[in-house]
């Protein structure tokens, strides 16, 4: 089958998605890390006052937070740089040229 009868996105697709899931494992193991370090200073806090815990285990969960969703614009910003560097110029390209050539746009390119 020709690209015309069946357009996929697999570049993008696939890497996007192999790119996800790693990105899903090390948000895990952050998340894990700082989860297991947090419950621990937050039950030491609690012993001595709930207050002292409720807030240990507030900042814990904001680090959590602001980690996971740092690294998740981090990781999407380099596939977009990544994808316009590499695919993205050539099939704009592609798409363009075809727009014109089938009408959209009146072109002395196009042999009709």
């Amino acid at each position: 089958m020709s690209r015309a009868q069946f357009s996929t996105n697999f570049p993008y697709t696939a890497t996007a998605f192999l790119i996800g899931s790693g990105t899903s494992i090390l948000a895990g193991f952050i998340g894990m890390r700082i989860a297991v370090y947090t419950n621990t200073r937050t039950t030491f806090m609690c012993c001595q006052d709930t207050n002292a815990g409720f807030v240990t285990a507030f900042r814990g969960g904001q680090v959590l937070g602001f980690t996971l969703v740092g690294l998740a614009l981090l990781i999407l910003h380099l596939i977009i740089i990544t994808f316009k560097a590499t695919w993205f110029d050539d099939e704009l390209a592609t798409i363009q040229a075809s727009a014109v050539c089938k009408g959209a746009v009146i072109s002395p390119e196009c042999k009709s």
